[in-house]
């Protein structure tokens, strides 16, 4: 998502999301864990950073400031919620530069 109109003299701001729709229902929590932690890295990895902005209105080099993993709920998720929550805590504590959500 990129700024369409940023202050004057002000690089627009850029924002990315990295929706995933993973079954996770089956997963204990250290299995949890690991799994949304390679994706918050995969997510940081692939989406944050530095990008070229190709529009013709915008061409520039700017730096992403928000990376947002996003995850499905409902059936998806595990049962146990304080499993997910206590996975989505330490995944935001561990991996820096990413949000983790559940919708």
């Amino acid at each position: 998502v990129i700024e369409a109109q940023p202050a004057a003299g002000q690089p627009p701001r850029v924002e990315t999301f990295s929706f995933k729709s993973r079954y996770l229902a089956p997963l204990e929590r250290d299995a949890l864990v690991a799994q949304m932690a390679v994706d918050a890295r995969t997510a940081v990895d692939y989406y944050g950073g530095a990008v070229d902005i190709l529009r013709p209105a915008l061409k520039r080099h700017v730096q992403v400031q928000h990376v947002r993993l996003v995850y499905e709920g409902g059936a998806l998720m595990p049962r146990n919620l304080d499993h997910l929550r206590i996975a989505v805590d330490k995944v935001r504590r561990e991996v820096k530069g990413v949000q983790v959500l559940v919708r």
